[in-house]
């Protein structure tokens, strides 16, 4: 029992000893593969939706993709014959004919999107293809930056490929016993040198008010190992800056809508089925104090051919909405008190003009003068929004007020009135009040409803 321990501790320190072997090779191996790579596939084009008769993605170049099919068509028979009653059976069937060599001539009856039911012919026909790359887009951190007008994404980028020949001569050119090995780089010199000689999927961005900065490759796997879905995984992070699109009228009430979108050339894109979209939301939300997110989409893939080749686009989107509880606390409430503490000047009586005018002017002063302290907090716009229509709004009641008082004054000696309060004064109390409100509820419905009973909504 005791050699049968030593022997299997004896074959694992080989077996270590033979993979850091071979990755070294790699590393010190002269190769270069081809910048612009396309496969050789023996499948229909036709990748099924996990756990489903649902068509997930046509494959760019293959036999499917000259056909009706499209993403979103349910497959109901083979041949004429019904599928198994059991989606996890239907997707077992399906995706071993039309995702495998195992894929012949075969009659597809289709349920398109809008009901209607067809029959295509599918034909066997190798095609060359582009390598099916599965890229996961993970959320580190997001910062809505000046003055919201930007949005700052670092974002790490897995990118997942398979390129079974390229693995098979790689081994080769080590000259070592072939093995389930994996290699693992993760030094900038290591990374520097083997990425200079393999194929690995870039990307761009064509966004207007976009750009990406910061690109730093963090680790490369290459495995043999057959269970594995994919042969290579690069896993990069990124700095993404994009302008966003904004409406600030409704500020504080507003939310903006933002997206990074990368840009692949002669790729095929397929998804991870693992992404979640809560999750992310979730992640963003607890990294975000001004803002919430509310929707996330992650849309792939808009694809279009040039010659040979073909482009696809990821769009990952954000829609937020403004967390307006500080503004509230911190701004609109005490305007509001220093407007109150102005109507006060009409409970003082008539005779006392010093303490009424003291009052009113005393109140509007010290909202100009709070104006100036909240000032940088918000945005510099062209346009009034919802507070500064609040704001401005308070400074007329607040210097109405004190118009009201040089007037009440005079009013009560002209009329020779002998009671402590004009009569004009008993009536403003609440009429003013009442109409400070009113002009209030009036102005944010017309610019929350962009003053439409028709359209209550601001795009943006």
């Amino acid at each position: 029992m005791l050699g049968g321990i030593i022997a299997a501790i004896l074959l694992t320190f080989s077996s270590v000893s033979w993979g850091a072997e071979i990755c070294e090779r790699l590393l010190k191996t002269d190769f270069r593969e081809t910048s612009n790579i396309r496969l050789a596939y023996n499948d229909s084009g036709v990748v099924m939706e996990p756990q489903t008769n649902l068509i997930e993605k046509i494959r760019f170049g293959s036999s499917a993709a000259s056909t009706n099919l499209e993403v979103g068509d349910r497959i109901l028979a083979l041949d004429g014959k019904a599928l198994p009653d059991s989606l996890q059976d239907s997707y077992n069937h399906l995706s071993n004919l039309l995702e495998t060599s195992a894929m012949r001539d075969v009659i597809l009856k289709v349920q398109k999107a809008s009901g209607e039911i067809i029959d295509i012919q599918l034909q066997r026909m190798p095609y060359l293809g582009h390598p099916i790359v599965e890229p996961d887009i993970i959320l580190k951190d997001i910062e809505v930056i000046q003055q919201s007008s930007k949005t700052n994404f670092t974002l790490d980028v897995h990118l997942k490929w398979k390129n079974e020949d390229l693995i098979h001569n790689l081994f080769r050119l080590t000259d070592l016993p072939q093995s389930n090995l994996q290699c693992i780089f993760r030094k900038s010199a290591e990374l520097d040198n083997i990425l200079q000689k393999i194929w690995y999927p870039t990307f761009e961005t064509e966004q207007t008010g976009a750009s990406i900065d910061n690109i730093n490759y963090k680790s490369l796997l290459i495995t043999n190992e057959p269970l594995r879905p994919f042969n290579f995984q690069l896993v990069q992070q990124i700095n993404y800056e994009v302008s966003n699109d904004s409406d600030f009228r409704k500020f504080p009430f507003d939310h903006i809508s933002t997206s990074a979108e990368f840009l692949f050339q002669d790729v095929d894109l397929s998804i991870s089925p693992r992404y979640d979209s809560t999750l992310i939301i979730n992640q963003g939300n607890d990294i975000l104090y001004e803002w919430e997110i509310h929707k996330h989409e992650l849309d792939c893939c808009n694809t279009q051919a040039y010659g040979q080749g073909v482009t696809q686009k990821i769009y990952y989107s954000f829609n937020l909405n403004r967390k307006y509880f500080y503004y509230i606390l911190k701004i609109i409430l005490p305007v509001i008190f220093l407007v109150y503490l102005s109507f006060s000047s009409f409970w003082i009586r008539a005779k006392e003009l010093e303490s009424k005018l003291a009052v009113s002017m005393g109140s509007l002063l010290t909202l100009v003068a709070y104006n100036f302290v909240f000032g940088e907090d918000l945005p510099k716009l062209s346009y009034i929004t919802i507070l500064d229509a609040w704001i401005l709004l308070s400074y007329l009641f607040a210097g109405l007020s004190s118009m009201i008082t040089i007037w009440s004054f005079f009013d009560y000696h002209r009329d020779n009135q002998r009671g402590d309060f004009n009569t004009i004064d008993l009536k403003l109390r609440w009429i003013v009040l009442g109409s400070y409100h009113i002009a209030i509820a009036v102005l944010w419905w017309g610019i929350m409803y962009d003053w439409s009973l028709i359209n209550p909504s601001i795009s943006v």
